[in-house]
């Protein structure tokens, strides 16, 4: 679930016009599972939040699900919610309600859209647009913290941002706002197909890589932390000798051979190239 989470924030990222890089997040904002929030970026405001979307967002659900306050971690402040222009929004909301009648995933399609061309909050319209529109067709499901749809649009490399306004490069022969709108859908459903498939293929790859790390630990003693230090990497973006031994409890010393055994094993792997204040990944 981990990996999963980084990849939607990645996606969540570049749909909002950012760049996502794991490291830097760490250095910035510290290796808790819940740095991400200190991110200034529109997405993480409502990323991995509660929302009940079985039935049609309304003005009145999506005011809740961004104005909701976070738990309190680690003493930080949350930034203040978003401001939302209440005219547009309940605009938008009119608009939804008749969306009803549509297949679930193509009235997914037209709620991220309309969000986004509505605009009504001060920025971040198309990356929270697409959040909520991921939350309507995927029900709430764990798998997806709002981010799916936004994973297939990035591996897709899909001009969402174009497609919504019909400024596209290409020499269509249809310029129509029904044209637009049909290009929309498209494009959503080929992401929500290709964010489900990212998701399988990376289940796929962990599920390699822990069986890799069975059979490697089944040679060593029990008492052998191996297993934990490897599963701490597997749980981040990246993992510091001095985290590792913090959390297990070792010497900067022991922790440092026990990360060596695991890169020789090729369990982890150095993605610093040797520089200082090195970071481990999992080979996965």
């Amino acid at each position: 679930m981990a990996h999963i989470r980084a990849r939607e924030m990645e996606a969540l990222a570049w749909l909002e016009g950012e760049s996502f890089i794991p490291d830097q997040l760490a250095i910035n904002y510290g290796s808790s599972p819940r740095a991400w929030r200190h991110w200034p970026f529109a997405f993480v405001q409502a990323f991995d939040r509660p929302d009940s979307w079985h039935a049609m967002p309304t003005a009145a659900t999506v005011r809740t699900w961004l104005e909701a306050d976070h738990p309190e971690e680690e003493a930080w402040s949350p930034p203040p919610a978003p401001d939302i222009a209440d005219s547009r929004l309940d605009g938008w909301a009119r608009g939804v309600a008749r969306l009803s009648a549509l297949p679930r995933l193509i009235a997914s399609a037209d709620i991220a859209a309309s969000f986004a061309r509505s605009s009504p909050l001060a920025h971040g319209n198309i990356v929270i647009g697409a959040m909520l529109g991921d939350g309507f067709a995927n029900c709430g499901d764990r798998l997806s913290a709002g981010g799916l749809a936004a994973m297939g649009l990035y591996q897709n490399h899909t001009p969402w941002r174009s497609l919504l306004t019909g400024a596209t490069q290409d020499d269509l022969d249809e310029l129509s706002l029904r044209a637009r709108d049909e290009r929309c859908r498209l494009a959503w459903l080929s992401g929500i197909a290709a964010g489900a498939m990212a998701v399988v293929g990376l289940d796929q790859r962990l599920r390699l890589w822990l069986a890799k790390l069975e059979a490697t630990c089944a040679s060593r003693r029990k008492s052998s932390h191996l297993r934990p230090l490897a599963l701490l990497a597997g749980a981040g973006p990246a993992l510091t000798v001095a985290r590792a031994a913090e959390a297990l409890g070792l010497s900067r010393q022991a922790t440092t051979r026990l990360v060596a055994e695991a890169c020789a094993a090729n369990l982890l792997r150095d993605v610093t190239h040797g520089n200082a204040f090195r970071r481990y990944v999992i080979t996965a």
